[in-house]
Formats: structure tokens, sequence, C-alpha cells
């Protein structure tokens, strides 16, 4: 929800509303989302490459470990559903509008906000490997946050405005003030803690002698995602203002509200001063914001303590779905997507910053989504006497928020969500299989943790569009090759390219917008197939997404291959790494075929473009050097004995990675546009 311009109200006071306190050896209550929603922008990490996950997740784990030093207990809680009453649908729309918008402006060089879309899997994902409690709701998780906080009498850690207005007994945490970095340590008693800014209702109300039921009313009289009075004719708050500070109005109102005893009272002095056709829809407005805020024993709780499923999440449209969808659902292991396609048949697609002049990035991937669709929602409808399901998908039109129903897909032989668990492991592959193209006997000599990322490599070659160059699928290999083994200081040693020959920061980083279009793609193909995967109960193993794409050192290599540098110089000659780059092109040209990868286009037709193009070091070899560099790579080995390959997490923290003003726009309009780009096949089976 949030109150606008409440939290630099607050924090541009001098009443000491925000306390320093030195917090450890309790309790945490997280709003995950705003968690890593806060630390990936204060901490400027890529947005107009399509992110940057191994330093992402190098951050988060760091914020972690930071925690259990200070033993501090994190229970995180993550959003579910987009408001499924439509109370706030106008305003998500508007939001899902102004995310488009941003990823424009980003990919014109210019400064906004927009979170990679792998961010939350990345989060889920890595909160998992750590063993951090966790749970996903099924709706917003402000309410539950609130709720379990006051029943555990913990304190909430986020950045969301609506926990100034919760009466929360053990407090709010701003995030902007959590100083999580630098763990400090008590001379007295030599244990640690984390320096906090720490806020209370009663303390806040206190300073203006006002009755702390009276926030809630300020909060709907003022506005939230919920409740709209700008076309109701108000009073001008900021005459009731007694300081100059930022928001006079925010000041006045609360001025205005410290006369009255109780929220009875100040609601009936409110509605005399409105006309009757007001007062109703006034009176209506503010009785439902005031309930938002009603605190009473939630569901999450149980959950925590018990791994117990709540009863309301069994109820309505959500009972199509068994007990272990649910439980997935519950513990993060599947995205929150699912739940708008059963509760609310729409999904929102995710703004990617891409190339605008062609379809949404989100396109290629919505044969994937289809089969979700099918496997969700064909079952009930079955049970209704009807064939058919639709769910409404929201993306982009150019540069404008566009809907359009998309069909749910039925799977081989009427596979129903409610009887998944009971098919053999084999029925369930195949259906990702069919989904991905993907025959069965492809699956020979290709191990098992690889099986999913290659798959999605393999479909997106075979649909994207513009079709990706040579350059393009080298650079995405060579991308997975770092990420498997940046985590060791001496699998960094095994690659001749590190992080301060790529990343030097400050250095300009070009944004190629086919480039930027292809790999948001290919996140999209990712993202979905990750989804279909868990809600077919993981007939493959789930990849460590955060080795998988790292979108500034992935760009430079395209960058730097289309300049003329060798392959060579980019893998050490009998490293590990090479024999891995090796392994994954090998099994790629497997399933796409030989002659496939000869067709593909160079790549090297865009080095014309602009000055940042020049040659690298007088070289201008062929694409072709690509390939047969490789031709020295004829013997085997076996990955599964190579340590390199299975190191932990890496310890070191962040880098700092600027996103810069540069792009670059190459050809490709016409050819996106052709009767074979995958937009124009959506209406056919994705098994033909």
């Amino acid at each position: 929800m949030g109150v606008r311009g409440l939290k630099t109200y607050i924090e541009s006071r001098n009443k000491n509303d925000l306390r320093s306190w030195a917090f450890r050896d309790k309790k945490l209550i997280i709003d995950g989302c705003n968690l890593y929603y806060t630390l990936y922008f204060d901490y400027k990490l890529d947005q107009m490459h399509g992110g940057d996950y191994d330093a992402f997740e190098e951050l988060i784990t760091e914020f972690f470990k930071n925690l259990t030093a200070c033993d501090i207990y994190p229970y995180v809680v993550l959003d579910g559903a987009a408001d499924h009453t439509d109370k706030k649908w106008e305003t998500i729309r508007q939001r899902k509008q102004d995310k488009i918008n941003a990823a424009l402006a980003v990919s014109e060089g210019k400064k906004e906000k927009v979170l990679p879309i792998l961010i939350g899997n990345v989060f889920r994902q890595l909160l998992h490997k750590l063993k951090i409690p966790l749970v996903q709701c099924i709706e917003e998780a402000d309410w539950e946050i609130a709720a379990l906080a006051e029943e555990w009498n913990c304190p909430v850690l986020s950045n969301d405005s609506d926990f100034y207005i919760f009466n929360l007994k053990a407090g709010f945490l701003p995030i902007t003030h959590f100083q999580w970095e630098t763990v400090k340590q008590d001379r007295r008693t030599n244990k640690k803690f984390i320096q906090v800014k720490h806020f209370t209702v009663r303390k806040f109300c206190a300073s203006f002698k006002m009755n702390t039921n009276l926030l809630p009313v300020f909060a709907s009289i003022l506005g939230n995602d919920y409740v709209k009075l700008q076309n109701i004719r108000c009073m001008n708050w900021a005459e009731h203002s007694v300081t100059d500070k930022p928001h006079p109005h925010i000041d006045g109102l609360l001025n205005w509200l410290s006369q009255f005893p109780g929220p009875e009272v100040a609601v009936s002095a409110l509605l005399k001063t409105m006309s009757d056709n007001e007062k109703a829809i006034t009176k209506e407005a503010l009785s439902k914001g005031i309930q938002e805020y009603k605190l009473f024993p939630g569901s999450l709780a149980k959950f925590f303590q018990l791994k117990m499923i709540p009863p309301t999440t069994c109820k309505g449209r959500l009972q199509v779905l068994p007990q272990c969808t649910l439980m997935l659902l519950l513990e993060g292991k599947m995205s929150s997507s699912i739940i708008d396609a059963v509760m609310n048949q729409r999904v929102l697609m995710t703004s990617q910053v891409e190339d605008f002049q062609l379809p949404c990035s989100s396109e290629i991937s919505r044969p994937i989504r289809q089969v979700i669709y099918g496997l969700l929602l064909l079952g009930e409808q079955r049970s209704t006497g009807t064939s058919k399901c639709y769910v409404e998908e929201y993306f982009r039109q150019q540069t404008k928020l566009s809907s359009q129903k998309v069909e749910g897909l039925q799977t081989m032989d009427g596979l129903q969500l409610k009887t998944l668990l009971e098919e053999p492991l084999s029925v369930r592959l195949q259906v990702l299989l069919d989904t991905l193209g993907v025959s069965s006997e492809m699956l020979r000599g290709i191990q098992p943790d690889l099986h999913l990322q290659i798959f999605v490599t393999r479909y997106w070659l075979v649909n994207a569009q513009p079709q990706p160059s040579q350059m393009h699928l080298w650079g995405l290999l060579l991308g997975m090759v770092y990420g498997k083994f940046s985590s060791t200081l001496k699998g960094q040693r095994d690659m001749l390219l590190g992080p301060k020959k790529l990343q030097t920061a400050g250095r300009r980083i070009d944004l190629e917008h086919e480039t930027a279009h292809l790999y948001s793609q290919w996140q999209s193909c990712l993202k979905w197939s990750l989804s279909l995967n868990s809600l077919l109960c993981f007939p493959v193993s789930e990849p460590e997404i955060a080795s998988l794409y790292c979108g500034t050192r992935l760009h430079q290599v395209v960058r730097e291959l289309r300049r003329g540098r060798p392959l060579d110089s980019l893998l050490e000659r009998g490293s590990s790494a090479e024999r891995l780059f090796k392994q994954l092109k090998d099994v790629v040209e497997s399933l796409v075929g030989e002659n496939f990868i000869k067709r593909m286009r160079t790549g090297l037709e865009q080095r014309t473009v602009g000055n940042t193009h020049r040659d690298y070091n007088g070289h201008n070899q062929p694409i072709d050097e690509l390939n047969s560099y490789f031709e020295h790579l004829m013997y085997e080995y076996d990955y599964e004995d190579d340590d390199d390959l299975n190191e932990n997490l890496r310890k070191s923290k962040a880098k700092y990675h600027p996103d810069i003003s540069c792009t670059i726009r190459t050809r490709h309009k016409s050819k996106a546009r052709n009767a074979n780009h995958p937009s124009k096949k959506y209406e056919r089976s994705c098994f033909d």
C-alpha cells in the first residue's frame, strides 16, 4: 500500500521519531520483496544489461551473514498474487505502465529503476540455500507481515511507509537506516550488533498528543493503493501545518486529527465539510481503508513453526491446486504468477530493457505459459463442462500496456494437476521436453544439472526474433562458464577473462539494443521454464540461476567478440573452463544440429555501427575462428570429477557495476515482423 510522502516527512522532523537502537539477539520479520528491491538499487547493480545476478547473490549472502553474526533470527515474507479483489487494479495497471516507461528510459541511457526479471527467482533460491525461513503469501504480504510481527512481538524490516501506520508493539525498522554492512561490537559485553533506527506509532502519536487509532484514518484520508479520495473536495490540510518542513499537508492533517478523541468523531467531522453526494462515497472508502490496518492473528506463525498450510489458502479458486502445489507456492519454490493465473485469470509480464520497436520479449515464452495455464485451469474447466480456458496477459505493445486473452493448452493424455504426483517421472519430464521442443533421445550424454539451461537455450535459438547470431550464442555459453567457475579463486585463475578485464569500474559499457532484446527473450524463456518445471514437481533439477547470467559481463563478451577479439584470449587452452565451454557448445549443437549453427548469421555485420566497434588490437578475424578454435578439443574428460565445478557460493562482497548512458541500435526491424515470428504461431500447439 503506502502513504506517499510519509517517509520523507518522518525523516525530516526533529522530534526524534526515529531513535537509534543497537539491534541484536531478536527475531526480525523481513518484507522480502521490499528488501531485494531496495538493496538492488541502493547498491547500483546493473539494470541496463538485464541484471548482474551473481553480484546480487553476493550482496544478499553478506546481508544474512551479518544478521547471523548478531544473533538476529530473520523470517522472510514475500508478496503473492496481485490484488484479486480489484480494489487496487487501476493502481496496478498504472504501475505496470510506469515500469514500461522506466524500462524504455533505461534503454535510452536515462536514469530509472528497472528490476531484472529473475531477481525474485534468485532471491528465493538463495534463501533456500542459506536455510533462511521463508514464506510466500497467497496475496499481498503487508498485512500478514504486520500481524506476524505483532503476534511474535518483534520488529518489521521494510521501507514500505505502511509500517509507519500499523501499530506494532515492537515497532518498525526502515531498511534505509538499517546499517547492516557495519557490524559493531559492544565493548562491555563483546556482543555484536547492527545500528538501526527504530520507529513506534506510540511515540510518534505522543508527539502530537494524538490517539494511535487515528493513524489509519490519517492514511485513508491522504489515500493509499486502496483508498482514492483525490476527487473528493477535502480541506486544505496545509493550513493546519505548524512546520516549514516538506509535505505540510501531512503535518496539517496530523495536527487536525489530534483534536479528536477517536476515529468515529474524526470521520464525522470530516463528513460535515462535504456535500451529500460526497458523504456516502467518502464514508465507505474511509471505512474500508481503516479496516486494512486492523490487526489480529494471521496464518504465518503456524506455517513457520509447523509447516501447516493455512485453511484460507484452500478456499475459492485455489481449491483446484493440490496440497503439494500449495506447499511449493508457500515455500517460495514456485512463482507467484501461478497464483495470479489461478485466482485472477490474468498475468502481468515483467518489463525488461529491450528494443521497444520490436514485439515484447515475453512473446517468445507464451507457448510455455500456455502449457502452464492448461495444467492449472483445464482440469477445473472440464468439471464444469467446458473444454477451454483463457488467461488475460498484460504486456507492452510498443510503449503502451496492452492485453490479450491467451488460451491454455492441453498436455499429453489430458494430464491434470490434481493427479500430477501420481504420474511417473517420465510422463512429467515428457511434458517439459515437448514444451521446449526437445526429444527424449536428446537427453543422452547431457548431465542432469545442465538439462534446463540447455533446453531453454535450444528453445531460444529456434524461436527468437531477430535470430541470434553465433556471437550471441557463444557469449551466452561463455557467461555460463564464467558463472560456474567464478565462485572460487582457483576458478578465477582458470579463466583469462576475469572481472577486472571485463567490468572495470567506471568503464563505459554500450547498450546494443539487439543484444539486449535477444538476452531479454532468453531470460523470459528461462523464467517461465522454471515455473513449468516447478509446477511439474521438478522433473529436471533447477540450475543455480545466479551463475547463468551476468548482464554486464555478457554484453561485454559479445562486444569483444564483435570487435574481433580472438576466442583463445577469452579461455585458457586446456583449462577446465575451456572443457566446460566445449561441452556446452557440443550439447547445443546436438540439439539444434550443426547445420543450424552454420546457418546462423555471424554478427560481424554489426561491427560497422558506431565507433565503439573498433577492431581489438588490430585483429579482424572472421567468426569461423570461434569454430576452428575447437578443433584441438577432441579429447574426452570426466566433468563430474572436476572439483572446480562444485564449489560453494563465493564469499567476496558484491562489486559496483555502473549503469551507463551510451546506446547503440542495430538492424533488425523488418525481420522481426516477418511471418515466421513466434507471435504469429501462438495459436498453434507447441507440440506440433
